[in-house]
């Protein structure tokens, strides 16, 4: 199964590059959002659910279980996935926050 990763449009310069990174790193992967609950959200879609948390982010993705998940969420174990990935993202300038264990936000160094 593959999954598109759609980005939101109202993103901003570093928030498109950042998904885009992720896409990428996602592919190289072999990484599906198999498993669910996997999607880009940009801040004001994030705003509009009525999150509290990630609203002043460059983009959110959600990770609910997805195979995915574990290059995010720590409770997955796979440290060099997420230290691989952050290590990337710092090339322009960008890190991960885990926010939940479902979701994570990407802000500005």
């Amino acid at each position: 199964m593959t999954y598109e990763w759609p980005i939101p449009t109202d993103l901003s310069k570093e928030g498109k590059e950042a998904a885009e990174l992720l896409k990428q790193f996602f592919t190289e992967k072999g990484i599906t959002d198999h498993g669910g609950g996997g999607r880009f959200y940009s801040p004001s879609e994030w705003k509009d659910r009525g999150e509290q948390w990630g609203t002043e982010s460059l983009l959110i993705i959600t990770h609910d279980g997805g195979d995915h998940a574990s290059a995010f969420a720590y409770d997955y174990g796979n440290y060099s996935l997420i230290d691989e990935l952050q290590t990337r993202l710092g090339h322009i300038n960008v890190f991960a926050e885990q926010c939940t264990s479902w979701y994570t936000a990407l802000y500005r160094h």
